[in-house]
Parts: structure tokens; C-alpha cells; sequence
């Protein structure tokens, strides 16, 4: 640490004294205005004074244009700005119209006309098509299409599924955002600068529960940074999505809306087979409003924002997906219409206020509050096969306060600080039905092979989980010459606190229906080899059982604790980041920008000191067994983790006319590591926790309670046999992925622009999870421990950083701005991902086919997508009617076949009979995805108001875009949230706007 901070202070001090047109930095929150100014003879002009003049709130910065006749604006607010360049002897040009976005650099040549008069020239203008001085790749999504595209959800994320590299991939958690190849976890999402993150699962701040956070009316716009961005973004392999919100102005704006639809207004679903759900019952109703203005005209300005949704949709898949043997004995324990229809909730509210305050001429203050809050009742699981009770309650709320101060300090000096404190929670309670007599749930209950089916309360549920996230970072800038250097400092602190109890009410999993009805009926009923059956417990010859319990677990306190006590934990996380980056434009047509990012993150250590841990005699030690030698992964502690992070970009502009530019970018970027995945090595360790695992094929381990019954407490009491033990492998790291762009960018006439681009992501240290006590490592680790050696760890997962991922990605696209009443974008992408893990997070599974032949599991990644194609169109046609489309496809995703050609429903069966392994995801799922939207909106003004009638088509042609979770065998895994059967059919909503 020390040494990089010496090389940091270097990096500083060699940019500030570098050899003298400086570039506009990326920015989270505002905007750069820059240029030249020269006479009529082409001879640049010195100490010009420049103001820039933002027209909605009259708030102005006043530059001198330096010896090279340049000037800069940086850290603008975005909005409307007026230009003015006045100087004795030219008469003043004044340049109007200009609208400064997210992170864009306005770059402007100024000829002033030699005058002996008080002269003013004034010109309305627009800003180049062409960013000359950006060399990052991004796509801006402004004001005009969040308000005018259709959406179906109003969500603000809906809108970075538009952009190249960006794609919807489905996942164990529903659908996950994938940039570029890389996981849903590994991307970074702020709004107004500020984290938006979730520390502990890695997605956004309320994951793919809440159908929105933000009122979309109260977005100003979204910004999406898929590759080259520079050292000031970190804490993501993946790309950057960038929200600001909206302001007050001097003038009092706002908006209010009504939407509503229904199962009138739309197509039923489809089940897999095609055929219509038979029943299908569903309404949801929107509403909310926005409002600005000034609390102080030209120094302070406030703008707040509601929404509110209340949704439910009830749904019947087929009344026979359960067997009704199954059916009438749950109704006879208390768990009625197992089969019946289901009735989910989608219900959600946001909030939001905003302060902007011109402090003093030199600083700006801002000030954001948000809430958010929804529910879904039934919205765990949305799997056609499975019963009533089979479910949970996704809740989730949140509230954050976040501060920005932009300071200047001298002409060429200005300070840039932010604040945060956010927190959130996400309780997960389960509704029922109770077991008679015992006041707990029934446990998780799967049926494999045959039925498909699973009753009982999810084995992960309930769940109590918040967290906290404090964040601040302070960015200072340099303007010197034709350099602009920003360096900062940022430091993240979460803490996430969960009390999670797992399997504490007891999973089984049975071979088939009839098992099941025989156990509960008979627990001495066993199922044995050769297809026997036994109603005495025990098989003919001594055979070992096959069934019909295949898997029971139960989650367990050691040492007299409970399993609330056990399960409980505050995981805290401290991330520091420092950077230096500087932007350098050797000649008018040549921009340079490069920089050096630093990371640490400091992971907490495991609750138990890894002296006392149940393992303790195994850490350090190496044994000789038939597959060689086998040292024990972990040395009992999370280890820590640093990355150095170079960046550099290039933009050439040939000829210098600014009708083309080529990009080039290449950096190293390292993801955070989600707190979920420490969880279980802090606490399963067989001292704090264990699960107990039973089956009847391991009948030495113990029996298997009778269903729905749990171990008895003198088990739970008694010493640690055989434990499952999490771990962390001592060499851990973060991922890392090394980012390649080349891109081509051409305005071909005016308002027109096409792009060609490639991308390479390499990203290598992967999280991994693997069993080390595998019996292909000769089980090393199973024996050894108290008493008299014979006692040994089950399963010993150890957290990796093995596992790695290669995407290629060829994008061409054509950007139309608003003119002639109409705009446009689309992008075409081809693609190739590969990797050999894709488990974002999920510590209870393992993805591999064999624990020794990883190399079986390189092929194409469950996130590949050959070809992606997005566009939408904004028109103003005839007779005032606004035509607004959206059009998305996504190929389908690959899967795991066996060598005969069907579905792996498990790793497992990719091994051959003569002990070769298929290759992963040779197979294609039938997940294709296409959806045209349609809205159609007319403008009538009623006095100073507009009142927009809208009517937003959602899937136009019904499209049934089946959805197919990434695992086959929906059973065996231990995913969350998922999602089967067809997506949101046709729907029509009916709304209406009105504006101000």
C-alpha cells in the first residue's frame, strides 16, 4: 500500500507538470463546455471572456480563453446553456441552444467578426453530432425518449437493454443485466453519482423484485459506459449505468400520470406447450407526479417526485401438475388446493426531493432524498410445476441521502465532493401453511424425476436482511495547459446484516411421487437396487437403499446455539479507492486520455478464529491420496484483496473536420465481491453452524426423520459428525478483466450518425465454488479429526478465484437526433461468451461435471447470445399523433446436453459411460426473446397544461419468449428467485399525462 501510494504521488506530480486544448472528463454528474476562439483570419484569440450561461436557473460561469485562444467549462450542470465571447475591438457572439447532458463534452469553434461597435451576432445552435474530445464508448438515452418510449414497468433500467453490449440474460435470481460478457453482479450502477448497488447479492439496489425505484418522470437521463471508461469509474469488470435525475428550474414544471391495464386488455399467457393458461386474472394501476420550480429564483431550486403501483395478477397453470394422490394428502395435513391457482401481488412506491442551491458564486450544493418500498406476495417463485405453498414474500425498502459539493476554487482548480448514506432492507417472510400441532412451516419438498414438482416453504425463507452503506469520495481538478488531471479518493463502507437459517426447517427431495405417498405413510418404506422395494427399512442381502429420500437437510446451531443465533451476522466490507487520470490533447484532432485506478477490499474474518474452527488440525496440512497430493485450501481466513488498474484511451479525428472519429480503448477493471459470498465461510464452519445431511443412501450418517419432522434435538445437541464446511481459498482474489474497444464513428449527413465497433473482455479469477473433499480427490478430508480420527469433514466447499470468461463482440449501429420530427437508435451486436462458471453468487451448488476436470467446463457461457439487435424510434407524425417504437430480439441461450443429445439435467449427466465429459452448453435452449412495443400519445393543450392521452401496446405480435432458467433440473438446485413457463404475454395499457 505504501508503495503504490508513492507511485500514485508520482503519476500526480508527473501529470501537473507535463508539457501544455484540454478534453472533458467523464462525469457522474454533469457536463463540460470547451473550445477555441479565433478571428476572422483563422488567428486565435487570448483573454476572451467567455460566459456560460445555464438558461434555466441563470446560473453562469465566467472563463478567460488562454494563450491558444481555449477555454473550458467543467462540471457544468446540465441543461439549456447560452454562450457568450466578448472582447474590446470584435463584436460579441452569443450562441444559443445548446444542451448540455450527462457526461458529454460540448466542444465549440468561435469566430468573433472585428467590430468598433457595441455589436452582439447571435447564433442558434446545436451541439456537434460528433463528440470529438470523448473516447470512452457510451450511449446516452436523454429526456425526450425516457418520456416518449414505451416501458413496460416504468423502470429507468429498461432503458440500457437498448444499448449495444448490453443484454438480458436469465439466471438463478431472474433476469440479470450482462455488459459485455460479463456476470450480472460485476456491473455498477449510481444515480446522481451516488452507489446504487446492493453490497450483498451485487445487483442493483433492490434487485429484480420492486418493478421500479425511481418515478421515471423524475429522470433526466440515463447513461450507459460499456467500455474505456476512465480511472475515475471502478468497482465493476462490467460497464457503468449513470442516472441523474431531475432539477428545478426557475420556472415551476411538473407532471402527473395515470396508467392502467388488465387481463381485458390483454392476451392470456402461454404454457411451454403453447396452449393458453386457462385462467388468468390480472389488473395493475399506476400513479404518480413530479414538480419544480425555485425556492429562491436564480440561487435555489427544489423538485420532488412520487409513484405508486398496486398489481396482482392470478394465475392458474394446469390443476393436474400435481398429482392428486399428492394434493389430498397435503390437503389432509392442512395444505388445501395445492394445485389451485395463484395469486401474486406487485405493489411498489418511490419518493424522492431534491435541493439545488447556488451557495455562493464559487460553490453548488445538492441535495437528493429517495424511498422506495414494494411487495410481492407470491413472488418468490413463478414455476408453472409447482404448488401454492411453494412461495415467500419479496419485500424490499429502502431510503438514501446523498450530498454533491462542487467548489471552484481558482480558474483552474475545482473540488468535487460527494456523500451518501443509503440503507436497505429486504425481509423475505414466509405466509404459510404451519405444520399441525408444531407451529413451524412444512419444510421445502421436491419430487424428482417423474414429478417436477415442489410443495412446502422455500428451504431459504424466512430471510431478515438489511444493510447499510456509507460513501464518500472527493475529486479534485486540474486545468494546466492542454491537460485536465482529476484525482480523487473514495471509501466505501457497507455492513450487511442477515439472519439467514437455510435448511433449518428441514429439505427433502424424493425420487418420485410414489416414494413420497409410501414414506409419509410408512417411514420404513425404502426403495433398493434393482427396482425392490421394502416396507421393513432394510433391503434384501444388506443392500445399501436408493430412496425413496434422496436428499435431507436440515441447518443447525453448534454448541447450544440456535439456529437464529447461528445464522445471524453483520458482514462488513470497507472498499478504498484512489485514482489519477488525465486527459491530453496533443493536437486538435488527437485526444490521449490515461490513468491508474487503486481498489483495496477488506473482508471481514470468519466469526470463529481459525485456531478454534471445527477444521483446525486440517489448515496447513497436505495429504498423499490416490489422486496425489491434496493440500487443504484454506488457511481459516477471507482474504483481503488489492488491484492496480491502468487505463488508457485514445480518439483520432481524421482530418480533423469532426465528421468522424476512432476510438480505441484498453484498461483493467476489477469487480467487488458480493458479501453473500462470504456468508457461509464466516458461519457453516462445524463450530458456529453445520447442515446436517442424511439420505437413505447413506444410511450410516443416520435415519431420516419422517416427513415433515426434523432431527431430533438430541441430534442437533450431540458432537459434529461429518459437517459441511465452507471455506475460502488462501489465494483468493477479485475478478479482473482486461477491456480491448476499437470503434469507428461517422456523421454520414446531418443528424446522422453510423457506428462499428469490436470488443474483447478477458476476465480471469473468477469466483469458483468447489468441493475439495470430493471423491475424485480421494475424499482427503473425511477423516482425521476428533475423536480417534475417524470423525472428518461431508462436503467442503472452498471459495475459488479459478474460474475465468473470454467475450468477443462485433456492434454496428446508426444514431439519428432529433430532427425533421422524428429520432432513432439501432444496434446490431454478434457475439461470442465464453467461460468455464457462470454461478453469480449461489454457494449451494456446483456447476461442474467432474470436481477434477474443470477443463470439460470451458465452452460457451449460460450468458451467450449470438445476436442481439435493439432500435427504437421516436416520430412526430401527422395530425399531432406521436408514433413511439421499441424493438428488441435476443437469441436464445445455450444448455448442457448430454452425448446423445438430450438435457443434462444436472452436470453430472455430461459424464459418459466411458468416463469422457460432454462439453458444457453444446445445446441451445428455446429461450429465444423478440417483443415490439408500440405507444401512441396526442398533445392537447388546456390553458398552460398539455394533456397526453396514451396507449402503450406491450409485445405487439404476443410473442410467447419462453422463459428457461439456466439450471434444467428445477429440483436439485439451490437458486432463488426463478421464473418458468412463458413471459408477459400481448398487453395494453391505457394512461394518461398531463404536463406542465
Amino acid at each position: 500500500m505504501i508503495r503504490f501510494l508513492r507511485v500514485f504521488g508520482i503519476c500526480g506530480l508527473a501529470a501537473l507538470c507535463a508539457a501544455p486544448a484540454v478534453l472533458g472528463q467523464a462525469q457522474a454528474t454533469t457536463g463540460v463546455i470547451e473550445g477555441t476562439v479565433k478571428d476572422e483570419a483563422g488567428g486565435v484569440l487570448p483573454g476572451v471572456t467567455i460566459t456560460l450561461t445555464n438558461t434555466a436557473t441563470n446560473f453562469e460561469k465566467e472563463l478567460i480563453s488562454n494563450d491558444s485562444g481555449r477555454f473550458r467549462g467543467v462540471l457544468l450542470p446540465l441543461g439549456p446553456y447560452r454562450v457568450t465571447a466578448s472582447l474590446e475591438g470584435f463584436a460579441t457572439l452569443v450562441r444559443e441552444g445548446l444542451e448540455l447532458s450527462l457526461g458529454q463534452t460540448i466542444n465549440l469553434a468561435l469566430t468573433m467578426q472585428i467590430s468598433q461597435t457595441r455589436e452582439e451576432i447571435l447564433v442558434t445552435a446545436t451541439s456537434p453530432l460528433i463528440e470529438v474530445s470523448r473516447t470512452e464508448g457510451q450511449v446516452r438515452i436523454d429526456d425526450r425518449a425516457i418520456e416518449g418510449l414505451p416501458n413496460n414497468g416504468r423502470n429507468f433500467l429498461e432503458f440500457t437493454k437498448l444499448t449495444p453490449g448490453v443484454t438480458i440474460v436469465q439466471g438463478p435470481d431472474g433476469d440479470e443485466l450482462s455488459i459485455n460478457g460479463q456476470k450480472g453482479i460485476n456491473n455498477n450502477v449510481s444515480v446522481d453519482g451516488a452507489d446504487f448497488n446492493n453490497p450483498f447479492f451485487g445487483e442493483q439496489r433492490g434487485g429484480q423484485r420492486p418493478p421500479f425505484t425511481f418515478n421515471i418522470d423524475a429522470v433526466k437521463e440515463v447513461l450507459i459506459v460499456t467500455d474505456g471508461a476512465p480511472a475515475e469509474f471502478g468497482r465493476s469488470s462490467g460497464g457503468f449505468i449513470n442516472v441523474v435525475t431531475k432539477s428545478g428550474t426557475n420556472d415551476y414544471r411538473g407532471s402527473a400520470h395515470l396508467f392502467f391495464k388488465n387481463d381485458g386488455l390483454s392476451e392470456s399467457p402461454q404454457n411451454p406447450d403453447g396452449s393458453e393458461v386457462p385462467s388468468f386474472d390480472f389488473e395493475q394501476a399506476q400513479a404518480g407526479f413530479t414538480l419544480g420550480g425555485p425556492l429562491q429564483r436564480d440561487r435555489a431550486f427544489f423538485f420532488v417526485a412520487a409513484d405508486t403501483q398496486d398489481g396482482d395478477t392470478t394465475k392458474q397453470t394446469n390443476p393436474a401438475r400435481i398429482e392428486p394422490r399428492v394434493v389430498q394428502f397435503l390437503a389432509d395435513q392442512g395444505m388445501p388446493s395445492e394445485n389451485g391457482p395463484i395469486t401474486r401481488t406487485d405493489d411498489a412506491d418511490a419518493y424522492l426531493a431534491k435541493l439545488d442551491w447556488q451557495v455562493s458564486d464559487t460553490n453548488l450544493l445538492t441535495l437528493r432524498a429517495a424511498y422506495t418500498y414494494s411487495q410481492q406476495v407470491n413472488g418468490t417463485f413463478d414455476v408453472d410445476t409447482w404448488g401454492r405453498s411453494a412461495n415467500g414474500i419479496e419485500t424490499d425498502y429502502s431510503h438514501a441521502l446523498t450530498g454533491t459539493l462542487i467548489s471552484t476554487l481558482s480558474d483552474s482548480l475545482l473540488n468535487e465532493f460527494r456523500g451518501q448514506y443509503a440503507k436497505e432492507w429486504r425481509p423475505r417472510p414466509y405466509a404459510g401453511p404451519q405444520v399441525p400441532g408444531q407451529n413451524r412451516p412444512f419444510p421445502d419438498t421436491a419430487f424428482d424425476f417423474g414429478g417436477g414438482y415442489r410443495v412446502g416453504m422455500p428451504f431459504f425463507l424466512p430471510i431478515e436482511y438489511d444493510d447499510d452503506r456509507i460513501q464518500i469520495n472527493n475529486n479534485l481538478s486540474i486545468l494546466k495547459g492542454d491537460h485536465s488531471i482529476k484525482a480523487g479518493v473514495e471509501y466505501n463502507d457497507v455492513t450487511s446484516s442477515q439472519t439467514f437459517i437455510g435448511f433449518a426447517n428441514g429439505r427433502y427431495i424424493f425420487s418420485s411421487t410414489d416414494g413420497f405417498i409410501n414414506y409419509v405413510n410408512n417411514p420404513d418404506y425404502r426403495e433398493c437396487p434393482g427396482g425392490v422395494t421394502s416396507l421393513t427399512g432394510s433391503c434384501p442381502g444388506g443392500a445399501t437403499p436408493v430412496g425413496p429420500v434422496l436428499l435431507f437437510l436440515q441447518f443447525a446451531g453448534v454448541g447450544g446455539r440456535t439456529a437464529e443465533d447461528a445464522g445471524t451476522q453483520g458482514i462488513e466490507q470497507r472498499e478504498l479507492a484512489l485514482f489519477v487520470q488525465d486527459q491530453w490533447q496533443p493536437s486538435a484532432n488527437l485526444t490521449v486520455e490515461y490513468g491508474i485506478r487503486f481498489e483495496t477490499l477488506d473482508n471481514p474474518d470468519p466469526i470463529t478464529p481459525a485456531s478454534e474452527v471445527f477444521f483446525a488440525p486440517f489448515i496447513g496440512q497436505t495429504v498423499t491420496t490416490a489422486a496425489g497430493p491434496q493440500t487443504f485450501p484454506s488457511d481459516g481466513n477471507i482474504p483481503d484483496d488489492e488491484a492496480i488498474q491502468p487505463r488508457l484511451a485514445v480518439a483520432w479525428t481524421p482530418g480533423g473536420t469532426g465528421q468522424s472519429i476512432l476510438r480505441g480503448t484498453a484498461g483493467i477493471y476489477a469487480a467487488r465481491v458480493p458479501a453473500l459470498t462470504l456468508a457461509s465461510t464466516r458461519s457453516t464452519n462445524g463450530t458456529l453452524a453445520r447442515t446436517i445431511f442424511h439420505s437413505h443412501d447413506t444410511p450410516f450418517l443416520g435415519p431420516v426423520p419422517a416427513w415433515p419432522n426434523l432431527v431430533p434435538e438430541a441430534e442437533k445437541a450431540g458432537p459434529v459428525f461429518f459437517p459441511d464446511v465452507f471455506v475460502f481459498d488462501r489465494n483468493f482474489e477479485m475478478p479482473k478483466t482486461l477491456s480491448l474497444s476499437l470503434s469507428y464513428e461517422r456523421e454520414v449527413k446531418p443528424d446522422w450518425a453510423v457506428l462499428g465497433k469490436i470488443n474483447y473482455a478477458k476476465t480471469d479469477h473468477i469466483t469458483r465454488f468447489i468441493n475439495r473433499n470430493d471423491a475424485v480427490f480421494g475424499s482427503p478430508w473425511s477423516s482425521g479429526l476428533p475423536p480417534a480420527g475417524i470423525n472428518g469433514i461431508f462436503t467442503l466447499t472452498s471459495v475459488e478465484s479459478t474460474a475465468k470468461s473470454r467475450y468477443q463482440g462485433y456492434t454496428v449501429g446508426v444514431n439519428k437526433r432529433y430532427s425533421n420530427n422524428y429520432q432513432l437508435q439501432a444496434y446490431y451486436t454478434y457475439s461470442k461468451d465464453e467461460s468455464d462458471d457462470d454461478n453469480e453468487r449461489d454457494p449451494f451448488s456446483f456447476r461442474y461435471a467432474r470436481a477434477d476436470r474443470l477443463d470439460a467446463e470451458f465452452g460457451l457461457s449460460d450468458r451467450d447470445q449470438k445476436h442481439r439487435f435493439n432500435a427504437w424510434l421516436l416520430w412526430d407524425a401527422p395530425w399531432g399523433i406521436n408514433v413511439n417504437v421499441r424493438l428488441s430480439y435476443r437469441s436464445a441461450q445455450p444448455k448442457s446436453i448430454t452425448a446423445t443429445g438430450a438435457d443434462a439435467a444436472t452436470p453430472q449427466d455430461r459424464i459418459n459411460a466411458d468416463g469422457t465429459i460432454t462439453q458444457r452448453n453444446l445445446g441451445r435452449k428455446d429461450n429465444e426473446f423478440k417483443t415490439l412495443d408500440l405507444r401512441l400519445a396526442k398533445d392537447f393543450q388546456v390553458g398552460n397544461w398539455t394533456l397526453q392521452p396514451i396507449v402503450d401496446i406491450f409485445n405487439l405480435t404476443n410473442e410467447a419468449n419462453f422463459l428457461r432458467p439456466e439450471v434444467t433440473n428445477l429440483i436439485f438446485n439451490f437458486d432463488g428467485t426463478v421464473r418458468s413457463g412463458a413471459a408477459d404475454p400481448r398487453e395494453i395499457q391505457i394512461g394518461v399525462r398531463i404536463l406542465k
